[in-house]
């Protein structure tokens, strides 16, 4: 039987090797930390109510694409959920659905994916403190970009 250990799930590039930062580290002493990492590109997942989560991904064994599967105990998410290209949304649903815990909760990575959802959190708390003490930028929100076209040319 193998001694007590935790999956650490890291997403980011391979620019970074999370490994060296962990090797020989542990938990309370007692347990081992198993490091995966990988992006979200190379991430595939399903969250089942009563069995958990379980994480497969595409690794590069010796010029050949493998795949394997597990179940991360803690997640740690170093890559953008969403650029102008992709939209990994659904991941982070399934890590929610999932309750893997995380250094950021999963609930604020996805609240912070739309700026406008941020900056009306931020003025809820400014209209609450006062513009003096919780000074922001003022800002305006378009649906797209029409609608500020047109409020430029009135």
């Amino acid at each position: 039987m193998k001694e007590k250990q935790k999956t650490l799930l890291i997403i980011d590039d391979h620019h970074t090797d999370w490994s060296k930062y962990f090797r020989g580290k542990r938990l309370q002493g007692d347990w081992e930390i198993r490091l995966e990492q990988a992006e979200l590109k190379d991430i595939n997942l399903t969250a089942n109510s009563e069995s958990g989560t379980i994480v497969s991904m595409i690794v590069d064994r010796n010029g050949t694409k493998v795949v394997r599967s597990f179940s991360p105990d803690f997640v740690l998410f170093r890559q953008n959920i969403r650029d102008s290209n992709v939209d990994f949304r659904k991941l982070l649903l399934g890590f929610k659905y999932g309750s893997i815990p995380s250094i950021n909760t999963v609930h604020s990575l996805y609240n912070f994916q739309d700026k406008p959802w941020v900056f009306s959190q931020l003025l809820h708390i400014q209209k609450r403190l006062g513009k003096e003490n919780f000074p922001l930028i003022e800002q305006t929100f378009y649906p797209n970009h029409q609608e500020m076209k047109e409020s430029v040319i009135d």
